[in-house]
C-alpha cells in the first residue's frame, strides 16, 4: 500500500515579541508564503506580498496567507488575527509595514530587497534613493535584470546626480509607503553611512488607496525610521510628481499633498523640492515627450527631474564633508528648494 504524502500546509505562531511566524510545512520545493492584511476579497492572488520576516501589526489585523508555486495556489487561503483590543480608530494601513508583488511580471520584489541589503552592506552608501517606480527605474545598483534595459531609463542622468558619491538605488516598482517602511525595517539601510543623504519619493500609488492624512502619517514614519537608524542623515524630502489620471481633482490633490510635505519638512529639519514641476506644460499636463505613461518620465523628462535634485545634492554632499554632525544643514533654517518658475514649461 503506497504512503499518501502529508499535504502541505503553513503553521503560524506568535512569537515572545508578539509578531507572528509563519513556517511552511511539507511543502514542495519552490512554493512561498504569500500574504496580505485585512483584504476583503474572497481569494488571494500570486500578487500578494511574500513572506518574509515576522510581521508586525495591531491587535485586530486579519493576516492571510496561503501557498504558492508561481501563480498556483496550494491549498485554500487562512486567516490569523492578531489578538488583542482593536485600536479606535484602526492604524491606518501606511503604518502597518508589508511587503508586496504587484509588479512581478517585471521584477522580483523580494528578490530586489536581498539585493539592495547586499548592495548597502557592502558598499557603506552615502547616497541613497527611497522611492517607488519612479526611483527605481531611473538608473543605479542594483540592477535586477541587466539583460532588461526597461528598469534602466536613464543611467546617464543618474550618473550626473551621484556623481563622485556611493549611492544605491532603492527604489521599487508599485511600492506605496507601507512597503517602504517594511523595507528600512528589514536590512536596507544596515551599513548605509550614519550620515547619508537620503532622497525620499514615495506614496503615489497610495492615492488610490488612502486619505492625504493617512499618507502623510506614513511618509512622516517612513522619515523618521530614516534619522532613527541613520541619526546623521540628511533628509532630502520631494513632493509629489504631476500625473495625468482620469480621476477628478487629482491635480488639485497633489498640489495641497505638497504644501503638507513641505510643512513636514520644515518641522524635521529637513530639505524639501518639486523637480516635478518641471514635468508639466502651460496646461498643468505631462507633455508624451516627457513621459510615455503621463507619470513616470522617459529619458529626457529624468533630465528635467536631475536638473533640480544634483544641485540639490551636490550641496548636501558638501555639508557631509564639513562636519555636518557639528552644525545645522543649512544654518539659516530650512530652505526649501524648488525649480524657478521661468524653467517649468
Amino acid at each position: 500500500m503506497t504512503a499518501v504524502p502529508p499535504s502541505p500546509e503553513i503553521r503560524a505562531i506568535l512569537n515572545n515579541a508578539g509578531e507572528l511566524e509563519l513556517a511552511a510545512v511539507h511543502a514542495p520545493d519552490g512554493a512561498v508564503i504569500r500574504v496580505d492584511l485585512n483584504a476583503e476579497s474572497p481569494r488571494m492572488l500570486c500578487t500578494q506580498g511574500q513572506y518574509l520576516a515576522p510581521i508586525q501589526a495591531p491587535p485586530g489585523t486579519r493576516i492571510r496567507y496561503r501557498l504558492f508555486i508561481g501563480k498556483k495556489g496550494l491549498g485554500e487561503p487562512e486567516t490569523f488575527v492578531m489578538p488583542g483590543i482593536p485600536d479606535v480608530p484602526p492604524i491606518p494601513s501606511t503604518l502597518i509595514p508589508c511587503t508586496q508583488n504587484r509588479d512581478f511580471l517585471i521584477y522580483d520584489w523580494a528578490a530586489r530587497h536581498e539585493a539592495v541589503c547586499r548592495l548597502v552592506r557592502k558598499t557603506q552608501p552615502e547616497l541613497l534613493f527611497i522611492g517607488d517606480s519612479i526611483t527605481h527605474f531611473w538608473g543605479g545598483n542594483p540592477v535586477d535584470e541587466p539583460h532588461r534595459d526597461i528598469l534602466q531609463k536613464s543611467p546617464e542622468t543618474w550618473a550626473a546626480c551621484t556623481e563622485g558619491m556611493r549611492a544605491a538605488n532603492l527604489g521599487f516598482g508599485y511600492d506605496r509607503v507601507e512597503n517602504a517602511l517594511w523595507r528600512l525595517r528589514h536590512g536596507e539601510l544596515d551599513g548605509a553611512a550614519s550620515n547619508a543623504v537620503c532622497v525620499v519619493l514615495i506614496g503615489t500609488n497610495n492615492l488610490a488607496e488612502n486619505t492625504d492624512e493617512e499618507i502623510l502619517l506614513g511618509i512622516r514614519a517612513v522619515c523618521g525610521e530614516i534619522r532613527n537608524r541613520l541619526t546623521g542623515a540628511f533628509i532630502i524630502l520631494q513632493g509629489f510628481y504631476p500625473r495625468n489620471s482620469v480621476r477628478e481633482g487629482t491635480t488639485e490633490r497633489i498640489a495641497a499633498i505638497n504644501l503638507r510635505l513641505k510643512a513636514l519638512a520644515s518641522e524635521q529639519g529637513f530639505v524639501y523640492t518639486e523637480p516635478g514641476r518641471l514635468m508639466t506644460d502651460e496646461s498643468g499636463r505631462v507633455p508624451e515627450e516627457l513621459s510615455a505613461d503621463g507619470l513616470h518620465p522617459s529619458a529626457p523628462g529624468y533630465e528635467r527631474i536631475a536638473s533640480v535634485l544634483a544641485p540639490v545634492i551636490r550641496r548636501a554632499a558638501e555639508e557631509r564633508k564639513n562636519d555636518a554632525a557639528k552644525k545645522p544643514f543649512l544654518p539659516s533654517g530650512v530652505s526649501v528648494i524648488e525649480p524657478p518658475m521661468e524653467q517649468s514649461r
